[in-house]
């Protein structure tokens, strides 16, 4: 099970404190990097399952440097680092004893510019979630890894369908004829090819620059690649918002949501375009799948804990179309 960090409290004296924090990441910038660092400072917020300082070295580059209670499966970073380039950071594992034997492991990681979404947006106009919501799609649409889903098919998908099946928890048991419906067509999805998918996309894990574009994406550890149309499933949160527990369409949802589509199909590779247009009905199932599995997340094996705010929505989002099958038409049924 993913370890969380509740408070600084979690950590080992050493670390228990942001200040100590700070003096170990500057410590430890210099051990790795060989150049003396000047100043640190901690992202706004903090992370459920790590500590985060940002250290500036004496050259004014700056690197993240990250506690965490576990260690990470660095694959899927360079998976998706692979794929999207610079805007996924790149990240290392810096090897100290010393507080490996308290629990702790250490990464180096290329340090995105900008703020995040969450930080950067706030207070702004409207407009702004458009801006951001299409320069995402320009870097998600460079997401392609292979041009065969179907091990990803049988084994992953199917399996996390069949244990939302066999659920007895009420919540789950709701959607269990979408479930039924999606398994049956599962096997369109073998068409499409694996793309890049982010475990969590949101407006922490985004982050943009003064313009409002996104400039990177970071928390790859849990990402896994998954057949096209997938890992695109957070449009709805992304283009929409959720406000006093319930699913909104603020007016500039489909400039934003559209545009979305729109890089995605302009920056794609050819080969993929022209499945998508000759397919758009697996790119649908890919999407409405990826919206059902999203909600209900898997945690070793099991279905993990999943948040009722979204579950609530989901019958809404679980109507959602993308533009290219409801052409003119509203995303969602009523």
């Amino acid at each position: 099970m993913t370890i969380e960090i509740t408070s600084d409290a979690d950590l080992p004296t050493c670390l228990n404190t942001y200040s100590k924090q700070a003096t170990k990441a500057r410590q430890l910038a210099h051990l790795y990097s060989g150049i003396p660092a000047k100043n640190a400072r901690g992202p706004r917020p903090q992370g459920f399952f790590s500590r985060t300082v940002i250290v500036t070295l004496q050259n004014d580059e700056e690197a993240v440097i990250q506690f965490r209670p576990e260690r990470l499966d660095l694959e899927p970073f360079d998976v998706a680092r692979r794929a999207l380039g610079a805007a996924v950071p790149d990240i290392k594992v810096i090897q100290y004893e010393e507080l490996e034997d308290k629990g702790i492991w250490v990464y180096w990681m290329t340090c995105i510019s900008g703020k995040t979404w969450l930080d950067g947006a706030r207070g702004k106009g409207s407009q702004t979630r458009v801006t951001t919501v299409r320069s995402l799609g320009r870097i998600l649409s460079k997401g392609h890894v292979n041009n065969s889903s179907g091990l990803v098919v049988d084994g992953k998908l199917r399996q996390h369908l069949a244990l939302l099946l066999s659920s007895k928890d009420p919540q789950i048991h709701r959607f269990h004829d979408v479930a039924r419906d999606l398994l049956g067509k599962l096997a369109q999805l073998k068409v499409l090819p694996l793309f890049v998918s982010h475990f969590d996309l949101n407006d922490v894990n985004i982050m943009i620059d003064d313009n409002y574009e996104v400039s990177g994406i970071v928390d790859w550890e849990l990402s896994t690649p998954l057949p096209f149309g997938m890992g695109f499933c957070r449009i709805h949160t992304l283009a929409g918002e959720f406000s006093e527990k319930k699913f909104h369409m603020p007016p500039e949802f489909e400039d934003a949501e559209k545009g979305f589509w729109r890089e995605i199909l302009d920056g794609i590779p050819e080969n993929v375009r022209r499945l998508f247009l000759a397919n758009p009905e697996a790119v649908q199932t890919a999407v409405t799948l990826g919206t059902l599995l999203d909600a209900f997340q898997l945690e070793e094996g099991k279905i993990g804990p999943y948040n009722p705010v979204v579950v609530e929505a989901l019958p809404k989002l679980l109507t959602y179309r993308i533009p290219l099958i409801r052409g003119t038409g509203s995303p969602y049924s009523e």
